[in-house]
């Protein structure tokens, strides 16, 4: 299977250490890093230069999807507790079908 720039970015760093894909903000350290982060720099000069967050959340969403990933049991629990509270909150999601 063929994977994405930013699927490959999120799977690199998966390989380098498979707890980095546990938590958002720890992810995004790893990959970030590797691209470069200077903390000389602002914020916004970083953020110029670097993959954009929500692109690497879907990419790990899908790994993760297709088994390539794999979260530890923690932070499965933690996210299936949130995923509750949403559904208790907000009630169930709605599925859009494209055709």
């Amino acid at each position: 299977m063929k994977l994405t720039k930013n699927q490959q970015l999120v799977m690199d760093a998966y390989k380098a250490d498979p707890n980095c894909v546990n938590e958002e903000n720890t992810l995004l350290e790893a990959i970030w890093t590797n691209q470069g982060w200077d903390n000389t720099k602002s914020l916004y000069w970083n953020l110029q230069r670097v993959t954009h967050p929500e692109s690497l959340s879907r990419s790990r969403r899908r790994l993760h999807e297709l088994g390539l990933i794999k979260y530890s049991d923690e932070a499965l629990a933690r996210r299936t507790v949130q995923f509750e509270q949403y559904l208790d909150e907000y009630g169930q999601p709605v599925m859009v079908i494209h055709d």
